[in-house]
């Protein structure tokens, strides 16, 4: 009975203690939400039983490309020109003017026959790797978060960070946004291709050749993570925008071989097999660009890549929206830089400078070639400004805000100073901020100007693309922008009437340069 009685008071006890309020206040703990570099919140990723897609969907086939003849003659087909038979054989104009004893590049008929390099045609692999639209930053990506994909694996890449320069200290995931945006590389593939060489998303200890040269390219001087992700950025896009643009037709490596691209494969699959064959025997090329190769280290990270193809991603006979001079009307800038690499060379020649009117004698006194321009540049076209940082400006042209998808324009070397900031919506004129040096590598102050379409660099013009593949020409106000065949920089713009001409040089002592609105 007594131990009854117990029992019950002992439970009397914890009910009113239950029942019974703390004076103190009570702290819940609960989880803090991540966020990822553009202030999202991360959502850990959730466990399934399914995995990658098992049977991978069939990429769409793409138009067949012409291909080198067998033999020691070539029959000259419809559109050939003699850039694009050197092309198709790795020599070079002058190599096929000498071999059939021209002196006239030009002087080519339909059903010609030249002579050209003798020997049988070895050709790559036809598997395609990745879609297109998995190779460019572009709408595919919009919804990926960088650092929430990093965040949830135990790699070397979640800790490292390195100095940049300047004291900065960046960490991976940091580079790795940076180098995608500069390039308008999917992030996803340079992840991919960084597992694929040295296994930083899955494995804490690299080995020391890993952590010196994560990318797998072997340099002196071009070692770390930045340095490795900027060369294969550059090459990605060499391999993207040779095959699409200019006519690029084989690959070289470094025991010897050269192999010509399949006909068959698509851009984006072109430039990662150029990528991977920097510095690769060709036995070993072979094995990367296979189905058991780079492919299957991007389907255990991200699934089958055909799986989110968009298609076209930069829709045939596609027009450019109308654009002004990317400086204020009533204004002589001079017109310093023809077509060139829209970031770099590897990628679409689709870039033009402007230099700025020449300043007061004191800027010039105090800061020299690399100064602060008083003068502004101007929206080409009304839109927001999607991005804006260290030398840089991007305008979207749709106004969503989101740079990946629809027409955007690039603006490099903008200084800091009076530099618009994003999200802001602009008309055709405003002011964007001053031309300076800042940003990228330059010797002189000046604007480079660009665009891109869904993420994909627009090249001013195309003399030797794919089939399928139109480009909408640069029209700036008045002014058609066009470039000289294979010659990086040089270039002229037209316009009607009689004054309808500039050339881009390099100089204020030249009065074809010249151009206002």
């Amino acid at each position: 009975m007594k131990v009854r009685l117990l029992f019950l008071l002992l439970f009397v006890m914890l009910m009113a203690a239950a029942c019974s309020r703390s004076d103190q206040e009570v702290i819940y703990i609960t989880a803090t939400p991540l966020l990822d570099e553009h202030g999202n919140v991360i959502i850990p990723p959730t466990m399934t039983s399914s995995g990658p897609t098992p049977i991978p969907i069939q990429p769409t086939p793409n138009p067949t490309r012409p291909v080198p003849q067998s033999g020691n003659l070539y029959i000259i087909q419809p559109g050939d020109t003699l850039g694009t038979v050197a092309n198709l054989y790795g020599v070079s104009i002058d190599d096929l003017l000498a071999l059939n004893q021209l002196t006239d590049p030009n002087a080519l008929e339909v059903g010609q026959t030249i002579n050209v390099p003798g020997g049988g045609l070895n050709f790559g692999p036809n598997f395609k790797l990745i879609p297109d639209s998995e190779l460019v930053y572009g709408p595919t990506t919009s919804g990926f978060s960088l650092s929430g994909f990093v965040k949830f694996r135990q790699g070397f890449l979640k800790a490292y960070s390195e100095d940049v320069g300047d004291g900065d200290i960046w960490s991976g995931v940091e580079i790795i946004d940076f180098v995608a945006r500069s390039y308008s590389i999917n992030p996803r593939l340079l992840l991919a291709i960084l597992e694929y060489r040295s296994q930083w998303i899955t494995d804490p200890y690299p080995t020391e050749e890993e952590i010196q040269y994560p990318m797998g390219l072997v340099k002196e001087g071009r070692d770390g993570l930045l340095r490795q992700m900027l060369d294969a950025a550059d090459a990605l896009n060499y391999g993207y925008y040779g095959w699409k643009y200019r006519g690029a037709t084989a690959v070289s490596f470094v025991d010897g071989p050269r192999l010509l691209y399949s006909p068959e494969l698509n851009a984006g699959t072109v430039g990662v097999q150029y990528m991977l064959s920097l510095g690769t025997p060709v036995n070993e090329w072979q094995q990367d660009v296979s189905p058991n190769g780079f492919y299957q280290t991007y389907l255990g990270l991200f699934g089958d890549p055909f799986a989110r193809t968009l298609e076209p991603l930069v829709p045939q006979d596609l027009s450019q929206p109308a654009l002004t001079l990317p400086f204020p009307s009533g204004e002589e800038w001079v017109y310093t830089g023809g077509p060139h690499g829209a970031y770099n060379s590897g990628s679409a020649w689709g870039a033009i400078d402007f230099a700025p009117p020449e300043p007061p004698e004191e800027i010039k006194l105090t800061q020299g070639a690399c100064y602060v321009s008083p003068n502004w540049v101007a929206a080409a076209a009304p839109g927001v400004i999607a991005r804006s940082g260290s030398g840089y400006v991007v305008l979207d042209l749709d106004s969503d805000g989101n740079e990946h998808t629809g027409w955007t324009l690039v603006y490099l070397h903008i200084d800091d100073f009076e530099r618009i900031e994003q999200g802001k919506t602009v008309n055709t004129g405003d002011k964007l901020g001053h031309p300076s040096c800042q940003g990228g590598f330059s010797n002189g102050t000046h604007l480079h100007f660009s665009r891109r379409y869904n993420g994909e660099w627009i090249p001013v013009q195309c003399e030797e693309c794919a089939p399928g593949v139109t480009v909408p020409p640069m029209i700036l106000g008045e002014w058609t922008v066009q470039g000289f065949p294979n010659q990086e920089y040089q270039g002229f713009m037209t316009r009607a009437g009689d004054d309808g001409y500039r050339q881009a040089e390099q100089t204020r002592e030249y009065t074809l340069n010249k151009v206002s609105w």
